[in-house]
């Protein structure tokens, strides 16, 4: 991984060291003869201390959030937030149209007398539905109902319509629509809004339990005149409209429709600045999160999954979670308005997830595919409220159980203090490191001009080595190393040309070559004294 810190103090100590006994404005105003100074100053500069959480820390900038499992291994995790699916755009209420029309059977040619002719039906229409729902009941929240009455008889037609699956919110019983037609006014309309009403779509005309039922009532006379001329397919009917329904909560059957969990591309960019090297996690897990608010459970299936590398390689996710589906928990119906939070995981276990994510992909491709009531779910009566929702996260676990193989890292900083430089005749930089890590680690300084040329390299070179790891998997001793980088006038001089730094770091764990997996716990650390030997020329012109 790259150790942004031990990239840090290096800089640190350069810039230190150098610049130490440089600064002499404070003789600015002396009146003094000519004369040349040349110390060499022994400088101790301190001790630096760094935890495996310190080490790590430069990718926390990366989305990564560091910390240690329950085993006090050091872990990264990676969360991200896929898609949300709401309510209103996984069902929608189709647009429902029915109606009937009824024939008197009254055949009278102006008989001379009055007559009353009372008729009654019951008429059961089916619900129309998107994708084989089946509906209890639903409370509307917005839409139209519209009523429209006509008849055809010469005469007065007395009506009640009777809508047994139209219950009125405020009275709780059923909507009534009454009225009076004749051959002046021989239609009639009603018109109100359908949040008005609770649609009861549960029972038939005898009350047997059903669903997608809407039930309705007709009861009209006819009151024929001396004069009334009627044929006896001369009749009444009745249309009715439910338009842009909308819906507070619905019960039923949703079906087994699928919901919208598209295709994604998660980007993994912690893993760009590494450009060689291998790194294998042998513990990996990647966590599907879903947070579910539908009163149905849902049926999951990793329709691709795949790691495309940073040379575009694709790699494929395999083993039983690729094609196993999951099951997906929703609340149950005395839980309405609660979420119910199920976690699928892939593993080493399940899947091949330490090859995809040892190849330190650039991106992961995801797909997964959502169903409703899947056949392997166990039995559950549906609900959507309207506030329902499906929220699918990812959470990526990295366990510091690792092997770590020259894995290289590159990072420029800004140097600038070559103007300082002129009075630095010779450097030399003494680390000596304390490493109980089963991790060792080697630099580069390559010092770059303004066109980005390098001007002087310091040559890759050990900065500590990892410590031997025992039995138990915890490192056994604590390793030292010492470590002298030597400037001298000539270097010095090139320096003066350079305005950044490739700051260049490998990394290899404790038996990396025989393939050896060790932990990084929370409570390692790598500990380094800092000294610097400088010669420096001063003289009264200065």
């Amino acid at each position: 991984m790259s150790i942004k810190r031990i990239k840090s103090f290096l800089l640190a100590v350069c810039a230190t060291a150098i610049l130490v006994g440089c600064n002499f404005e404070y003789f600015a105003d002396a009146k003094l003869n000519d004369f040349v100074w040349k110390p060499s100053l022994a400088i101790p500069i301190g001790e630096l201390s760094y935890t495996v959480e310190d080490l790590f820390d430069e990718l926390s900038g990366a989305g990564v959030d560091i910390g240690q499992n329950s085993d006090d291994i050091v872990m990264l995790t990676y969360e991200a937030q896929l898609q949300s699916q709401s309510a209103t755009g996984f069902l929608t209420l189709a647009n429902q149209s029915f109606g009937q029309s009824v024939d008197a059977g009254l055949n009278i040619n102006a008989q001379g007398f009055s007559s009353l002719h009372d008729y009654n039906e019951v008429f059961v229409f089916d619900l129309a539905a998107t994708q084989n729902e089946e509906y209890d009941s639903v409370n509307f929240s917005g839409g139209n109902l519209d009523i429209l009455m006509s008849s055809e008889l010469d005469a007065e037609v007395a009506y009640t319509l009777t809508l047994n699956s139209l219950i009125i919110n405020e009275t709780h019983q059923p909507l009534v629509v009454s009225g009076v037609l004749n051959p002046s006014n021989p239609s009639a309309s009603f018109t109100d809004a359908l949040n008005k009403y609770l649609g009861d779509f549960s029972k038939d005309a005898n009350a047997n339990a059903v669903r997608n039922k809407i039930v309705v009532k007709l009861d009209y006379q006819v009151r024929v005149s001396p004069t009334s001329v009627i044929q006896p397919t001369d009749g009444v009917s009745f249309t009715m409209n439910l338009s842009n329904p909308e819906f507070d909560l619905v019960y039923g059957y949703v079906g087994e429709r699928r919901l919208d969990v598209n295709f994604e591309l998660l980007n993994l960019d912690f893993f760009d600045s590494f450009r060689e090297g291998t790194i294998s996690f042998s513990e990996p897990r990647f966590n599907f999160v879903f947070d579910n608010s539908f009163g149905f459970p849902l049926g999951v299936s990793f329709n691709q999954i795949a790691a495309i590398t940073q040379q575009g390689q694709i790699i494929p996710l395999t083993g039983s979670a690729a094609t196993t589906p999951g099951i997906v928990n929703g609340p149950l119906i005395d839980a309405i308005g609660t979420n119910v939070n199920t976690t699928l995981d892939l593993n080493s276990t399940n899947s091949n997830l330490p090859e995809l994510i040892s190849s330190m992909p650039k991106k992961v491709i995801i797909e997964v595919n959502t169903e409703a009531n899947p056949a392997n779910a166990p039995a559950q009566y549906n609900f959507v409220d309207a506030g329902s929702e499906l929220n699918v996260g990812v959470r990526l676990e990295l366990p510091m159980i690792v092997n770590i193989n020259g894995l290289v890292s590159t990072q420029n900083v800004e140097f600038d203090i070559a103007d300082d430089l002129e009075q630095a005749k010779q450097l030399t930089l003494r680390l000596i490191a304390e490493n109980n890590l089963p991790l060792g680690g080697e630099i580069e300084l390559v010092f770059k001009d303004a066109n980005n040329n390098a001007v002087f390299t310091v040559s890759e070179r050990a900065l500590f080595d990892g410590a031997p790891v025992g039995s138990d998997g915890r490192t056994t001793q604590t390793t030292s190393k010492i470590v002298d980088i030597h400037f001298a006038d000539a270097d010095i001089r090139l320096l003066e040309n350079a305005t950044s730094i490739d700051v260049i770091t490998r990394m290899t764990t404790t038996g990396a070559a025989s393939n050896e997996i060790v932990k990084f716990f929370s409570d390692y650390t790598l500990k380094i004294k800092l000294a610097a030997q400088a010669d420096i020329e001063i003289t009264s012109n200065d």
